[in-house]
């Protein structure tokens, strides 16, 4: 009889150790996805019963024991839950931002031995491509051409990085939670502009791309950028040319001038009048 009730406190003993919790797993979910949280019930184990739960009074949500598997406790969970009745692992679908939290399993053996584990589930948005958007053209400045593009993210809290081939003599950016503002200056302007929105948040990375061919008539590829000084500077040497010539030439200019229209006429301002004869 002494050694019966020693048994039973012994396995009260270790029923009150693996009572507590042996381990805390943390998973990363998605949203709209599925994900399975892990029982790690012991390999050797034969599962007699499974109860997962929640919250801090550990409101049941998936069961399992002799009578029967239950995963339609609760409302917010009804048709998402499935139970691996071999090893205890919980299998959730349709994830939602609101099913993060801490899950516990209590899991019980065919010898009358407990197990207790925690699960911190995280849920996440995947990061979606970002959306390129072309403000502003090419456009004419004092010294070359800007390109203003806009970034924007459907999800926030996110990272903004730009990456643009050829690289840009100027490159600045203002970016906020779920968006980014790109300002370009090119001294001249290239053929095409292969230009990368890139987001990132941890881990998660997405990007997308925008390829820019630019194809215009070469007088107004160097109107638009910065030839102007050039053109200018070719047509004030002209005019400066021909008034050096005109001023050097001059006399002969105007001795040309004067075999054409005449010397008379060219002092004469009125009609000439001819002098009355006198007689004595």
């Amino acid at each position: 009889m002494r050694f019966i009730v020693l048994f039973l406190l012994f396995q009260g003993l270790q029923l009150k150790v693996l009572g507590q919790f042996s381990s805390t797993t943390t998973v990363i979910g998605y949203v709209g996805e599925t994900i399975t949280l892990p029982a790690k019930a012991f390999k050797s184990w034969t599962l007699a019963r499974i109860d997962w739960s929640i919250l801090h009074n550990f409101t049941w949500i998936a069961t399992w024991d002799q009578e029967g598997v239950n995963t339609e406790r609760r409302p917010e969970y009804r048709g998402r839950l499935s139970l691996n009745t071999t090893t205890g692992d919980l299998t959730m679908r349709d994830l939602r931002l609101r099913d993060a939290m801490h899950y516990n399993v209590d899991l019980l053996n065919s010898s009358n031995y407990n197990q207790v584990n925690r699960v911190y589930l995280v849920v996440k948005e995947r990061l979606k491509k970002p959306t390129i958007q072309l403000n502003q053209y090419f456009t004419k400045s004092e010294n070359g051409c800007v390109l203003v593009l806009n970034c924007s993210s459907p999800v926030t809290g996110v990272a903004f990085y730009w990456e643009i081939e050829p690289s840009c003599d100027h490159c600045s950016n203002n970016s906020s939670s779920d968006t980014s503002e790109l300002i370009a200056f090119f001294s001249t302007k290239p053929d095409s502009v292969n230009l990368t929105c890139i987001v990132k948040r941890e881990t998660d990375t997405e990007s997308n791309n925008l390829i820019s061919k630019i194809k215009v008539p070469m007088v107004e590829v160097k109107s638009d950028c910065g030839y102007m000084f050039a053109c200018g500077f070719i047509t004030a040497f002209l005019i400066g040319m021909v008034g050096i010539l005109l001023y050097q030439f001059r006399g002969k200019i105007i001795e040309i001038f004067q075999q054409h229209v005449g010397p008379g006429n060219l002092h004469q301002t009125g009609p000439k009048v001819q002098p009355e004869s006198v007689t004595f």
